[in-house]
């Protein structure tokens, strides 16, 4: 039987509007970004999920909230912080809520380092294209105090592994939500993608990407496939 997994990027953020690198920092939502997370409600509004992450930046938290907001499938959804995030009381969901674990770090967006906060057309005017697309595309090349693609998936993949696939073995549904950079370093470990043709995925923002996985030893076979462009 397979499972699903459900997939997806925050809406557009304010930054992602004034194009500028947003790595770490926590913008919110800007009004685009909010109608991209109704509308992806809407869409999942009768996808049943059992269980649902995302990082601890709040453009990931509020597509999410937006997300079940809408949905009528699910058990009510119970916020649970991640341990040394926030201060909170331990609360075990019970059979008839949904367990919505925020503030994971794990899953939070490349750290772009010296380039938060800039425009990425001045970042280009100023370094060239050559180093431009080094820093904002290469798969294990830094900017300045910031993170790789590489680095981003030696935090997301270790954990996915050990805390989302034993759900997802489990035949759990589980719901996603993240940035462009995690969600680029889960779909190179989910398909097996190579450093060089990772940097030629794009994850648009308020876009569902759904899978139907089974498990295959350590390994998943990707029964089916859906981008939803809404």
């Amino acid at each position: 039987m397979a499972s699903k997994l459900v997939l997806i990027r925050h809406g557009q953020s304010v930054w992602n509007a004034e194009n500028r690198f947003t790595g770490w920092v926590d913008v919110p939502l800007a009004e685009r970004g909010w109608q991209e997370a109704e509308r992806a409600g809407r869409y999942l509004a009768e996808t049943r999920f059992d269980v649902a992450f995302s990082s601890h930046l709040q453009r990931a938290i509020s597509t999410l909230q937006m997300v079940l907001r809408f949905n009528t499938a699910s058990q009510t959804p119970i916020f649970l912080p991640a341990d040394g995030t926030v201060p909170r009381e331990k609360y075990p969901p019970t059979a008839s809520e949904l367990p919505v674990h925020l503030h994971h770090t794990e899953l939070a967006e490349r750290h772009y380092g010296d380039l938060q906060g800039l425009n990425k057309d001045e970042v280009l005017a100023e370094h060239g294209e050559a180093q431009f697309m080094t820093w904002r595309r290469g798969f294990d090349t830094p900017p300045p105090n910031g993170e790789s693609l590489k680095d981003t998936c030696e935090r997301v993949v270790p954990f996915f592994q050990s805390t989302i696939e034993p759900l997802l073995r489990d035949n759990q549904s589980v719901l996603i939500a993240a940035h462009g950079n995690s969600l680029r370093a889960l779909t190179k470990h989910l398909e097996g993608i190579s450093d060089e043709e990772i940097v030629k995925v794009e994850i648009p923002t308020g876009t569902p990407i759904i899978y139907q996985l089974t498990a295959n030893g350590s390994n998943w076979d990707i029964e089916d496939k859906e981008i939803i462009n809404l």
